[in-house]
């Protein structure tokens, strides 16, 4: 592609181009259409021989499946295009979840619902670093830094917005929550008819079109991001696997209580994404990172030590505020530190470890716990392992900030840029 066809292409990008590239990331969160099913489910099954921890794989499965799709999209991208890639990705979503809803009520039926959702959870491995990657590929600058923002706040109201769809209409059937899929029909086709495929080669292409290992294109800057994002996503993630089961066992209220909360941290971070992308971003002198990681580690104290109401409301809005922070900075701090070819592969790896670091977080937490001496704590063990390391975390990032900033400023995502002359930014909207 000529340079001029490269401008050409660059300055079509309008606002339906952002829309898809926006709209990419709610097909991860299709999984929130079944999740008010669960209990449903439970009980249509138990006849059938089927346990509360057999039924746990229906939640299970698609985060450990979607390590493999994470993973898949760094092999696929040497053989195929992107947008052939995210097409894929989308039709395992959309079969996976629609076809679970026609299972039979058997032993067998259950099994069926089980392959549905490897095959859900791979679709959604795929998506995650995709979304990312098209903004990266498609976009530069501020439009890039405000579309990866913004990509967290969509992707948290639509899981919401989808998981809300998915109660009603599983008061109805089970069954509807997973025919509830078909709600992403009309985003799946936005995206075909309206993303255009990136003009990137894939990882380890050399100059003369040659394929070279795709590890090349990671550079030592990248592995250390990627390693330390999988080991924050250990505690990270403990926020959402007992909020539930802490309002519970501290007598705070009931599961409608808890959805509020849930709600609550989620409107909190799509308010902390929007006003990342819109203003925050530059301002923090390239600490970014560490900053998010000590608002989480804020939020985690709280609700540990102020277990009332209000202190509930609280902890969720902050924790939620730096969680919706944290995301959009890690991406383009990952983004900053690789090569423009090496960015689909490099989100790919965040995004299996992200995900393998998840799967195994209780088992870690419970570990720890026993060595902090917390365990006795209970359902807010987690926390309590969480908000310390959490702080130490974020003195380590930060100490990786300043040394690296001595040296070698062009590569902190959060530091300012310089301003664009208003007749080039003209050009390039």
């Amino acid at each position: 592609m000529t340079a001029e066809q490269k401008a050409k292409t660059k300055k079509a990008l309008g606002v339906t181009v952002q829309i898809a590239a926006l709209l990419v990331i709610t097909l991860q969160y299709a999984k929130s259409f079944s999740t008010p099913a669960m209990s449903a489910i439970g009980a249509a099954y138990a006849p059938a021989g089927i346990d509360s921890l057999m039924l746990k794989n229906i939640e299970g499965l698609p985060s450990l499946m979607a390590i493999v799709g994470a993973f898949a999209v760094g092999v696929m991208e040497r053989y195929m295009k992107k947008k052939t890639m995210l097409i894929i990705a989308m039709a395992c979503t959309l079969v996976g979840g629609v076809a679970a809803g026609f299972m039979p009520e058997t032993t067998e039926g259950f099994y069926g619902i089980l392959a549905c959702r490897v095959i859900l959870g791979f679709g959604r491995g795929m998506i995650f670093p995709m979304a990312s990657s098209f903004i990266a590929d498609l976009f530069d600058g501020k439009k890039r830094d405000r579309l990866m923002s913004f990509k967290t706040a969509v992707g948290g109201l639509s899981g919401s917005l989808f998981q809300l769809i998915g109660g009603f209409l599983a008061v109805l059937s089970w069954r509807y929550a997973f025919i509830g899929y078909l709600f992403i029909v009309p985003i799946v086709l936005m995206i075909i008819f309206w993303l255009p495929e990136p003009d990137v080669k894939p990882a380890g292409t050399t100059a003369d079109g040659k394929k070279q290992s795709a590890l090349k294109s990671i550079t030592v800057a990248a592995w250390i991001v990627i390693l330390l994002a999988g080991i924050w996503n250990f505690f990270q993630f403990s926020y959402f696997t007992n909020i539930s089961l802490c309002i519970k066992e501290a007598g705070l209220g009931d599961t409608g209580f808890a959805g509020i909360i849930s709600s609550t941290q989620t409107l909190a971070c799509a308010v902390g994404a929007i006003c990342y992308g819109a203003f925050i971003k530059g301002r923090l002198r390239g600490f970014d990172l560490p900053i998010a990681l000590l608002g989480e580690a804020v939020g985690f104290f709280i609700l540990t030590h102020v277990i009332t109401v209000p202190g509930y409301y609280a902890g969720a809005i902050i924790y939620g505020f730096a969680f919706g922070m944290f995301n959009p900075a890690l991406i383009l701090q990952i983004v900053k530190v690789l090569p423009k070819e090496g960015a689909t592969l490099g989100l790919s790896l965040l995004a299996a470890a992200q995900n393998l670091c998840q799967y195994f977080s209780a088992y870690v937490l419970a570990f720890l716990a026993g060595i902090m001496g917390v365990a006795a704590t209970g359902q807010f063990a987690g926390w309590n392992v969480a908000w310390p390391l959490a702080t130490g975390m974020a003195v380590l990032v930060a100490v990786i900030i300043v040394a690296t900033k001595a040296k070698h400023p062009e590569l902190i995502a959060g530091l300012r840029e310089p301003a664009v002359p208003a007749e080039l930014e003209a050009k390039d909207e």
